[in-house]
């Protein structure tokens, strides 16, 4: 038995804005479009036999469109929301970085070492607790069939993590630009692997 889940990002949203797990900005006009083309690969779409999705509207806004357009019944979980940056949520970068610059640089390197820099920001440690339980529920649910997840950088990359068990620190290291697919298969019982990682340029 062959459990296929594919995974993707959202596209551009708010560019330059923090954007956590409470931060619902919707996609862009280009968002909607890098989405699109990201799938114009996989063939048939309707190959899948279902999609779940972050309730954020950058996610969830595609997936109800995907869903709709092919028939495919929708799930929203969420446990796949993005990273929760608190009081940084919806703010430019460009403010948080001046007076957070190197406390968030050192989150970046190693979030399992450092706190969240945001002031009321989810931990780490927690946020990778509940990917993990929403991740392999997906598995358990989506077992011998083909499902696509829609879903946020920091989740993505949890998920990442989890599959191929590098280290924290080296989780910036991979890249998820907008749009970003990629591919993870579980034969039978066994562990999940990855098959593709469109990290793009």
């Amino acid at each position: 038995m062959t459990t296929t889940i594919d995974l993707l990002r959202h596209g551009e949203a708010a560019p330059g804005r923090c954007l956590g797990s409470d931060d619902d900005a919707p996609l862009t006009e280009a968002g909607w479009a890098q989405m699109a083309a990201a799938l114009e690969g996989l063939s048939p779409a309707c190959a899948w036999d279902g999609v779940v999705c972050s309730p954020s509207r950058r996610c969830a806004d595609f997936a109800a469109a995907l869903g709709h357009r092919h028939g495919l019944p929708l799930r929203q979980d969420g446990r796949f929301r993005e990273l929760g940056f608190g009081a940084w949520e919806g703010r430019p970068w460009a403010d948080v970085y001046p007076s957070a610059g190197e406390p968030l640089l050192d989150f970046q390197r190693d979030p399992s070492r450092f706190d969240n820099p945001a002031p009321g920001g989810e931990q780490y440690p927690d946020f990778e607790r509940r990917v993990a339980l929403a991740w392999d529920g997906l598995l358990d649910a989506a077992a011998g069939g083909h499902w696509l997840l829609v879903a946020h950088a920091g989740v993505l990359r949890a998920v990442l993590r989890r599959v191929l068990g590098f280290p924290a620190g080296r989780l910036f290291s991979v890249q998820v630009p907008y749009a970003c697919l990629s591919r993870v298969v579980q034969e039978g019982g066994g562990p999940a692997r990855l098959v593709f990682h469109r990290g793009g340029l």
